[in-house]
């Protein structure tokens, strides 16, 4: 299908916009070191402005979903794309913390509207290709990622209000590209009928809400994003703050961060070219094992940009692999993979405030990767019991001795 959604231009222009929203996310990290000396605020206080920015990327994915399908795709990626213009410009020119906080917001609706429009675009377009695309496709958000801070290391946070103004001209250059993306469909076919057999195969049946275990099985997924996400934005906003409080310069800092996101992006382009041999829980399982350790890496000292470094490699495949794992598990439903990437959000909204208070001066150097650690911990129980819930469903789908019911529960709506 993916002659009927892109041209080359389109692909290279979705590949340009992925890159911008890791560039904005990326940027937002190393910027808050300037926003607390410029408005003599809390690092708490100041963790809003990323909040902010993902309770717009919460609302981008919701108003996104509503709208998509009556007003096509070019509409909504130009949408997208105005408001990160608007937000970044906004952002940097505020004069006060208040006014940052609600451009930032601002920005995050685009980023919203971005991620979820490109998200579900390459899954509908490649089809049974969709996991290789979906991590090449966030590959390039994190490459932005990385040289967002890369740049700031070069010329220092001080100049961020030029980086964001930068970044909007960037998006009116990738904005031109919407034009080879056809408006039209905005959804895939519908999946083919549920059977014992294949419901027994991926795991989960997609009659989802009717029965405990898939009840079960959306909720493990939802706090796999929020809790993953919830790791990333912590790290990428506090990795730079909290090295310059363990003694680090913000130069060293700032490259450290773009360490994180190197190997946040890196682990994504090698995933890509293996994504077929590999389960999707599996992959997401092991992930975010993998994350807790590198934060508790961080606890030694010495380790914490290695240990660091590690958590973005293991964090990488975890948001791309988890919705096409979910997809696998609930049939295709695009409610089910707009709904994670908007309830991900919440991971963003809830925890770099919190977070923030363990980076302050007078806080145990313990707490930051403490409080990583355990989130990640978080995000490993809840792969098992998605994986429980797997193994529920194919067992009971194995022992039904009659055919005919077996069918019929796993089909009626």
């Amino acid at each position: 299908m993916s002659n009927r959604l892109f041209t080359a231009t389109g692909i290279a222009s979705s590949f340009g916009g992925m890159l911008l929203i890791g560039a904005l996310e990326a940027l937002y990290g190393p910027s808050l070191i300037r926003l607390i000396e410029r408005f003599g605020a809390s690092p708490s206080a100041v963790g809003i402005v990323v909040s902010a920015h993902f309770v717009g990327g919460l609302l981008g994915v919701l108003a996104s979903q509503s709208v998509h399908a009556r007003i096509g795709n070019r509409i909504l990626l130009a949408a997208g794309y105005l408001l990160l213009l608007l937000g970044s410009i906004g952002f940097a020119w505020s004069p006060n913390l208040i006014l940052a906080i609600t451009a930032s917001a601002a920005a995050g609706l685009g980023f919203g509207a971005l991620d979820y429009a490109l998200s579900h675009l390459f899954a509908l377009a490649f089809g049974a290709g969709s996991g290789k695309m979906l991590n090449l496709l966030h590959g390039f958000f994190g490459v932005g990622a990385i040289l967002a801070p890369l740049v700031v290391a070069l010329f220092g946070p001080g100049l961020y209000p030029m980086y964001f103004t930068g970044f909007a001209l960037l998006t009116l250059i990738t904005a031109w590209g919407v034009s080879g993306v056809r408006s039209f469909p905005t959804q895939g076919f519908a999946p083919p009928p549920e059977t014992p057999a294949r419901t027994a195969k991926t795991g989960l049946s997609t009659a989802a809400g009717k029965q405990p275990y898939s009840i079960v099985g959306f909720a493990g997924m939802v706090c796999v994003f929020v809790f993953h996400v919830a790791v990333g934005s912590g790290i990428g906003s506090w990795e730079a703050t909290y090295l310059t409080v363990t003694g680090m310069s913000v130069e060293q800092a700032a490259a450290a961060t773009s360490l994180f996101w190197f190997s946040l992006t890196a682990s994504r382009f090698v995933l890509a070219t293996a994504i077929r041999r590999l389960r999707p829980g599996n992959v997401v399982t092991l992930s975010c094992t993998l994350m807790a350790i590198g934060s508790a890496l961080a606890l030694i000292p010495g380790w914490a940009v290695i240990g660091l470094a590690l958590a973005g490699f293991a964090m990488g495949p975890v948001f791309p692999t988890a919705l096409a794992w979910s997809n696998q598990l609930f049939g295709g439903r695009s409610w089910v993979s707009g709904s994670l990437i908007a309830i991900s959000m919440v991971g963003g909204i809830a925890f770099p405030p919190l977070l923030g208070a363990t980076v302050a001066a007078d806080a145990d150097a313990s707490l930051f990767p403490l409080a990583l650690a355990g989130l990640a911990l978080l995000s490993v129980l809840a792969c098992l019991a998605v994986g429980a819930m797997c193994v529920v469903q194919r067992r009971s789908a194995t022992t039904n001795k009659d055919p005919d019911r077996d069918v019929a529960s796993v089909t009626q709506r």
